[in-house]
């Protein structure tokens, strides 16, 4: 059976508000792909479902992606990387691994600093030490 031209706008619409252009093609022909099988008022019932649940998904998305290790937390410019390789001015802040585990590391070049309690974000080094590493 043919898809219905509203509910493949409808379900196109909803991909739109995704997070990542990989995110947004994956789930537009995920959407897609379920209306097929359904009759046309199945398939505009099923297209706004989905539009009324892709702010939960694209939340999700967004939680998921925010703890992976290959995006970064900030926004960086060639200034910020700059600092941080030459200068050693990092952005500590505190992440979390698949594993639930803490760790603190630059948010924008992804440096692991070794000295500071990922747990309380104390500084562990004894006399002398400092922040910046």
């Amino acid at each position: 059976m043919r898809t219905s031209p509203v509910a493949r706008w409808a379900v196109g619409l909803a991909a739109r508000v995704l997070p990542t252009p990989a995110d947004r093609r994956r789930y537009q022909a995920e959407f897609v792909a379920e209306l097929h099988g359904l009759s046309v008022p199945g398939q505009l019932r099923h297209a706004t479902g989905v539009l009324f649940r892709v702010r939960a998904l694209r939340a999700e998305l967004g939680r998921s992606s925010s703890n992976s290790q290959e995006v970064a937390v900030y926004p960086t410019t060639a200034g910020q990387r700059l600092l941080c390789r030459y200068l050693r001015w990092h952005r500590w802040r505190g992440f979390s691994d698949p594993d639930g585990g803490r760790y603190v590391a630059c948010a924008v070049c992804r440096k692991e600093h070794g000295g500071w309690d990922s747990v309380s974000g104390g500084f562990m080094g004894g006399a002398g030490g400092g922040g910046a590493v």
